[in-house]
């Protein structure tokens, strides 16, 4: 049975989608965009953007029990591939500390919402007695 996460921690769907679904001990979080609080694109550039998508997609894994640690698969939308040194690593450093690092696939797109650079989705693997989704 599939339920939904949500949390104000992180942009509200634009849509009909969900921040997040959890599917057992499975959660895949949709693509987030490098949106503030207030919807807005956050960072000039690709690697100031790609820090406040991962930082969506952290809070989203909290409000679900799980961290950046838990996750197994991430893929990265790249609206100019020019620009991936700068967005690795970001993702280098905000990942540093977990001890495997997750599959993870780069995709080069021509164009994001908002004029954004960067989108982010993943999967991860909550852990056992994490909390239940709300």
């Amino acid at each position: 049975m599939a339920e939904a996460v949500f949390t104000d921690q992180a942009p509200r769907p634009g849509g009909f989608y969900s921040q997040a679904v959890r599917a057992g001990q499975l959660l895949f979080v949709s693509g987030q965009l490098p949106l503030d609080s207030n919807g807005k694109v956050k960072g000039e550039s690709a690697g100031e953007q790609a820090r406040q998508a991962i930082q969506n997609v952290a809070a989203i894994l909290s409000a679900a029990g799980a961290t950046l640690a838990d996750l197994v698969q991430v893929t990265i939308y790249v609206s100019d591939i020019s620009q991936w040194s700068d967005v690795n690593a970001v993702y280098r450093e905000l990942l540093k500390d977990v001890p495997v690092p997750p599959a993870r696939a780069v995709v080069p797109v021509k164009e994001m919402h908002f004029g954004a650079q960067v989108e982010i989705q993943a999967v991860a693997v909550l852990p056992p007695g994490a909390q239940k989704a709300l």
